[in-house]
C-alpha cells in the first residue's frame, strides 16, 4: 500500500521562499527602522517630561488623558484596553487619584463589580492643568499635517503593528 504524502511537507515545497528585506539583504531597512524607533522614543519622552512637569508617573498621565478625551468617564477594563495598560497598574493610579479626591467609582447597573470612572470637580480642574495643554498641543502639531498626512501617519502605524504583533 502506497503511503500519502504528508501535507506539510507537500506545502513547505510549494511555498515560495521568504523574500522580506531582513538584517542581511537590507541596510537600508535597519536604519529606518532604528529612526522610527529613536522616533517613538523621542515621543515618548515628551510625554514622560510632561507628566513630570506635573509629578505625575506616565502611567497616571495616561489615565488622566484617557478621562480628558472622553469627557471625563470610562471604565478601567476600556482605559487598559485602549492604552494597553495593565489592570493592576490603572487599578493603582486610579485608586490613588481617589485618594486625593480627583474622581469617584460609580457602580454600573447589571454588572457584576464594574464600575464607571468620574472626575470630580477637584479632578476635572486638575486635568484642565495638567493634561489639556498636552492634548491641545498635540491637536495643534497634527492639525499642521494636510488630512492626507494625518491619515496616512495613522493607517502605517496601524499596519506596522499589525505586522509586527504577528511577527512577535
Amino acid at each position: 500500500m502506497e503511503q500519502q504524502p504528508d501535507k506539510t511537507r507537500q506545502q513547505d515545497k510549494t511555498r515560495q521562499p521568504d523574500k522580506t528585506p531582513g538584517p542581511d539583504n537590507a541596510p537600508e531597512l535597519n536604519k529606518t527602522l532604528e529612526t522610527m524607533n529613536q522616533q517613538v522614543k523621542e515621543l515618548t519622552a515628551l510625554y514622560h517630561q510632561a507628566a513630570g512637569r506635573h509629578g505625575i508617573s506616565d502611567n497616571e498621565f495616561w489615565v488622566w488623558y484617557a478621562l480628558l478625551v472622553t469627557d471625563g468617564q470610562q471604565t478601567q477594563q476600556s482605559i487598559c484596553e485602549m492604552w494597553s495598560l495593565p489592570k493592576q497598574t490603572v487599578n493603582s493610579v486610579v485608586l490613588g487619584m481617589m485618594k486625593r479626591g480627583y474622581l469617584d467609582l460609580e457602580a454600573i447597573p447589571g454588572t457584576r463589580n464594574k464600575k464607571v470612572i468620574r472626575l470630580t470637580e477637584a479632578g476635572k480642574a486638575y486635568a484642565a492643568g495638567a493634561v489639556a495643554h498636552v492634548y491641545g498641543a498635540e491637536r495643534r502639531a497634527f492639525g499642521r499635517l494636510t488630512e492626507k498626512e494625518r491619515q496616512s501617519c495613522t493607517r502605517l502605524m496601524e499596519k506596522y503593528i499589525t505586522f509586527l504583533r504577528k511577527e512577535l
